[in-house]
């Protein structure tokens, strides 16, 4: 197994970071709004917390705890579509796998049933599991001091001749939150104010843009994006019953006006990766969807000078990045970052330092136990810390 030296990768991101000329990207993952933690308390005589929002597997556990019938000899609608999609060998802890088949089920039952599924059970139940997860992710920062927050700081702090583009797949509007209490002026795609109409000539000329302007591209939808009337997507804040959500996208040929927002959104992606000499740095995502990946591999393939850095919470061989690995071995400008372990040029190999303190860095970024030595990017708080050192200022300083 070869050796990485994590103090010189670092080195290469801060000085990727303190670039005004290049195109710099970020993807926040799920995992992302786990580094944030509220109601701390003492458990056992230890310290804990929650996270803010759940990742995909915990808002799973509480959509099935809302929604799994308490009676076991008669079973919901939620507890049939679970046991399906695990009986046809898919993971029945991922909300989204099955919503794309509630939602595939829906589209093919018509008058009939599906699996023994009427489609007037398979709507309902895309309801009622809409309205769980808006309830749990519609949460607000608790402070100014968060990884978002820095974030957002570090993408105003240098006059920039390329604008900084933020893609996401999480439904909450955290960065948005983040973007506005820092003064960061942003472009998502919406145009107005009282119900803003989604605009795909600006999406597509957003070159025309100020670069000062961070792009926010929300890939799986939004908690404010409505569905009107079945022909035109809005951003409100407000959900009359004449609206649905826009939320997670199952890649069916929806109408134009549904299935615009999202594959503009993820053009987006693939037009910032085939820019010369783009970065693009990915966090709290564990390469889950294979559509995602299908365009991050290709783009990079098609285009050697970009190159992402994609950096996981935990260790490298944990089996929640098989993907993962698989993509960062194939793919030779793909440096995925664990903790404990590197593939940097397709290699596998140890972080080995002779000095983790040749370079200063925030606590927390690069940390040392004995023989073994730890990069913690793959934690977005870890990440912000770097952010709001690159940024030149704190946020108390940035307030005063």
């Amino acid at each position: 197994m070869q050796k990485h030296d994590p103090v010189r990768q670092v080195s290469f991101i801060q000085q990727a970071l303190s670039q005004n000329r290049k195109p710099i990207g970020f993807f926040i993952g799920a995992g992302c709004p786990l580094s944030v933690r509220v109601n701390q308390r003492e458990e056992g005589g230890n310290t804990v917390s929650d996270p803010l929002i759940w990742d995909v597997a915990g808002l799973t556990r509480i959509i099935a705890e809302r929604l799994t019938s308490p009676d076991k000899t008669s079973p919901s609608t939620w507890d049939k579509i679970v046991k399906i999609v695990v009986d046809d060998g898919g993971n029945g802890a991922n909300i989204e796998l099955i919503l794309s088949r509630i939602r595939v089920f829906a589209s093919v039952a018509g008058n009939g049933d599906v699996r023994g599924l009427s489609a007037a059970e398979l709507v309902k139940l895309d309801e009622e599991v809409c309205k769980v997860i808006s309830t749990e992710v519609t949460r607000s920062l608790p402070s100014k001091d968060s990884p978002y927050h820095n974030l957002a700081i570090w993408s105003r702090a240098i006059r920039r001749e390329r604008p900084v583009h933020v893609f996401t797949t999480n439904y909450d509007l955290l960065m948005e939150q983040a973007l506005e209490e820092s003064s960061a002026p942003y472009f998502d795609g919406f145009i107005g104010a009282r119900k803003a109409f989604f605009d795909l000539g600006a999406v597509e000329d957003e070159d025309l843009l100020p670069p000062r302007w961070t792009r926010l591209w929300k890939i799986h939808g939004s908690l404010n994006w409505r569905l009107e009337n079945g022909t035109s997507v809005v951003r409100s804040d407000q959900k009359t019953e004449e609206q649905s959500y826009l939320i997670y996208p199952s890649h069916l040929k929806y109408d134009q006006s549904r299935k615009m927002p999202y594959l503009a959104m993820l053009d987006r992606l693939k037009a910032f990766l085939l820019s010369p000499s783009a970065l693009l740095f990915i966090c709290g995502y564990s390469f889950a969807d294979e559509h995602i990946n299908d365009v991050i591999c290709r783009s990079l393939d098609t285009n050697p000078t970009a190159h992402v850095f994609a950096c996981v919470h935990g260790d490298l061989e944990d089996e929640r990045y098989a993907l993962a690995r698989q993509c960062a071995s194939a793919t030779p400008n793909l440096s995925l970052l664990g903790f404990d372990k590197a593939i940097i040029g397709r290699n596998l190999g140890n972080w080995v330092s002779d000095d983790i303190d040749a370079l200063p860095l925030p606590p927390g970024v690069l940390v040392k136990s004995g023989d073994e030595i730890k990069l913690r990017l793959g934690d977005f708080a870890a990440l912000g810390e770097l952010l709001r050192g690159l940024a030149g200022t704190g946020v108390a300083d940035d307030e005063a």
